[in-house]
């Protein structure tokens, strides 16, 4: 009777597929060609569509979001990457966050400590940051979705007072 070591049958079944790879590289009548980088990121940009969002929070935030604007308003790398915690609300500038983290902290806002420090209590509930939602966005009872909308006020404020 033979005895069958189960490393034997990977290592086969390894060989086997590497070897079914080298000859399917080679069945081809067209020759390779170079492609830029460009036109294969607008292929792939069009062969892979993004699921819709659906969490009810995250949807609204990225109702209106635009590349070309947060290309053209976040100036720096550093912005956008804040901008995308703030809006995912994984950032660490929110106490409700800080305490996912660690459960030594608490969760209650610095500011106003009427309720948790998360993205919606920030900017859409916080008697503190009224004045600054006001001078900054032209109204304090702004949705959501005005982060992406206007990146570039909404990192303001963020820096401003997060």
């Amino acid at each position: 009777m033979h005895s069958v070591d189960v490393f034997d049958l990977v290592d086969v079944y390894t060989l086997k597929r590497r070897q079914a790879a080298k000859e399917a590289a080679t069945i081809t009548d067209v020759p390779p060609w170079l492609v830029s980088l460009a036109p294969a990121l607008s292929c792939v940009d069009r062969l892979i569509q993004d699921m819709p969002i659906e969490h009810p929070r995250t949807a609204l935030v990225y109702k209106k979001i635009s590349q070309a604007k947060d290309q053209a308003e976040l100036k720096s790398r550093k912005d956008a990457v804040f901008l995308a915690q703030i809006c995912s609300g994984h950032c660490l500038s929110f106490k409700a966050y800080q305490h996912l983290l660690n459960a030594a902290v608490d969760p209650t806002c610095p500011r106003c400590g009427e309720g948790p420090h998360t993205l919606e209590h920030w900017f859409l509930e916080c008697a503190a940051t009224v004045s600054t939602r006001q001078e900054i966005f032209g109204d304090a009872n702004r949705s959501l979705e005005v982060l992406t909308d206007e990146p570039k006020k909404a990192v303001l404020m963020s820096r401003r007072i997060l």
